[in-house]
């Protein structure tokens, strides 16, 4: 086994991570990759690939996880197509990929019950515990005329979402910690956003209507704790979606509790369906912005499909 650690470089008490590591896993002799910029992880992931570490931990939050995620995949691209075929996943299937949660948001290892103690990661490693979970793929634009695409670990969702994240990136206060920052940009930005008409269709499916947020969900949790998708699974091929309409300040304040509980809530303008594919573009004029993993990457129309059981996780 050759194990290799990606490390957000940004990480609060970074050389007490690395010597924790090193100690924890002496016997594995593991390599430390350390980012040093945005998206410094992918082509991290891309050298380990590429040295033959077969074991890969991700060291951050669900953004690190992404990006991660992002690197190894595109390391076994086969051709010069976009689509989500034009990668090698028997080859994907062979590196092991586990994640560290220790970023601002570490949503994704709540779904997979990962605990920031190095020792289990190091026990589930040792017994070779892992599983074959989902991945989304999502095509959207950059910009009004540059498409693009991306694969997806955790939650992928349009409206408030967008502009919550925008609003961490620009005014977040680290000092305050991710609770605060992510309670205040939620309140506000849920304050003053205008919802959108959105139009989301997919295989006999089709909702169309006014919504604060529209959520695609691999995992459970999103924005530091909320279980939005009470029912959603790594395993089953298949997106739960949560459709949260013309919901008020006070509604949102009301049903907080039952979300952080990760419980479905019953109200008229929050929905749920299980899909494997969907498309969603806004129809209106304005551009809706795109959350994926806690960070801003677009606008759509976009179109998500989850591919089945195409990572080896360690969990």
């Amino acid at each position: 086994m050759k194990i290799a650690f990606l490390i957000n470089g940004t990480a609060k008490g970074l050389d007490k991570l690395k010597a924790n590591i090193n100690t924890t896993f002496k016997e594995y002799e593991p390599k430390l990759f350390i980012s040093e910029m945005a998206s410094h992880i992918i082509e991290l992931a891309k050298t380990a690939v590429s040295r033959g570490y077969d074991t890969i931990i991700i060291c951050g939050g669900d953004g690190t996880l992404n990006e991660g995620i992002n690197g190894i995949i595109e390391s076994f691209k086969t051709g010069l197509g976009t689509s989500h075929d034009s990668y090698d996943w028997e080859k994907i299937a062979n590196i092991k990929v586990g994640i560290f949660p220790y970023g601002s948001g570490n949503d994704f290892s709540k779904t997979v019950l990962i605990t920031k103690e190095l020792s289990y990661l190091k026990n589930l490693i040792t017994q070779q515990r892992t599983k074959m979970i989902d991945v989304g793929w999502v095509s959207f634009f950059k910009s009004e005329q540059e498409p693009s695409n991306r694969f997806f670990m955790n939650i992928t969702d349009v409206g408030m979402g967008g502009e919550t994240v925008l609003k961490l990136q620009q005014s977040k206060i680290p000092a305050l910690g991710p609770d605060i920052n992510y309670f205040w940009a939620i309140t506000t930005t849920l304050a003053t956003y205008e919802k959108v008409q959105i139009r989301a269709s997919g295989d006999d499916f089709l909702w169309e209507g006014k919504a604060i947020n529209f959520v695609v969900a691999n995992g459970k949790y999103f924005g530091n704790g909320l279980g939005i998708a009470p029912d959603a699974s790594v395993t089953d091929g298949k997106f739960e979606i949560v459709i949260i309409g013309d919901v008020s300040l006070l509604d949102y304040f009301k049903n907080l509790g039952k979300v952080k509980k990760s419980e479905k809530l019953l109200h008229p303008e929050v929905h749920y369906f299980q899909l494997d594919k969907v498309t969603i573009e806004s129809m209106e004029t304005r551009k809706i912005s795109i959350d994926m993993d806690g960070e801003f990457i677009g606008y759509a129309p976009m179109t998500l499909i989850n591919l089945q059981q195409k990572i080896n996780f360690i969990c």
